[in-house]
């Protein structure tokens, strides 16, 4: 049973729902050699001067930022290593995953992420520099930890109509995939009786709706658009 069908099988409309953000035990997916480490190795490169160590930092600036992208979507699930730049910066966009000035940024650096064989410029690999340092520090502060459970409750005027006036939908991360897993319960004593339950899988547009929407809930940033673009991913469905 997909969300949808679960929803109407249990009458609860989530778009009419109040949400909070919880949990928090939700972490990234190591890589073999961590975004922080090809950071380090290139601030060293910078550091030590002369044009085959800036080849070196501009080589491993993009290595860093790339495996932040990478990082941050395999964690959700994607298969990203096969993608190109631009695909990887579209998924994290749709995810909210990445503040809107530190993605254009991003977006501007694709001639030096893209281009292997250009000479680097010395002000350009430094300016890379630090837009790979913000972002890869700020994608590890968001996942210290990242609150992977929400909770969509019923105004009191509304429940009355429904029997299930509470869901939650909580992240979790088996080998060969990432998903949501949906409660549905209904009133009573301490937290309410679990009714039913279903997934929704990564790639999914409520999937990416809901981790924007944590993302969002967790910064206190761009609440309203978020919930707003959860509404318009529900009405997809």
């Amino acid at each position: 049973m997909d969300i949808k069908e679960f929803c109407l099988a249990h009458g609860f409309d989530m778009s009419k729902c109040a949400v909070a953000s919880g949990g928090g035990s939700f972490g990234m997916t190591e890589l073999k050699i961590s975004p922080i480490e090809f950071l380090t190795l290139a601030e060293d490169d910078f550091e030590r001067g002369g044009l085959s160590a800036l080849v070196n930092a501009t080589t491993n600036v993009k290595r860093a930022i790339v495996g932040q992208l990478d990082q941050l979507l395999i964690s959700f699930g994607y298969p990203s290593l096969r993608w190109n730049v631009p695909k990887k910066i579209e998924r994290l966009r749709a995810l909210g995953l990445l503040a809107p000035r530190l993605l254009r940024k991003i977006v501007d650096m694709r001639n030096i992420l893209e281009h292997e064989y250009a000479t680097p410029e010395l002000e350009k690999v430094e300016e890379a520099l630090d837009i790979a340092s913000l972002f890869v520090m700020s994608a590890s502060a968001m996942f210290i930890p990242f609150d992977d459970v929400l909770e969509f409750s019923l105004p009191d005027q509304d429940a009355t109509d429904s029997s299930v006036t509470r869901i939650t939908v909580g992240l979790n991360r088996e080998s060969d995939r990432v998903f949501y897993t949906v409660y549905a319960y209904e009133p009573g004593e301490y937290a309410g009786r679990c009714v039913g339950q279903c997934e929704i899988q990564s790639g999914h547009v409520l999937f990416e709706a809901m981790v924007k929407l944590s993302a969002s809930l967790m910064l206190r940033y761009k609440v309203n658009q978020a919930l707003n673009d959860f509404d318009a991913a529900y009405a997809q469905l």
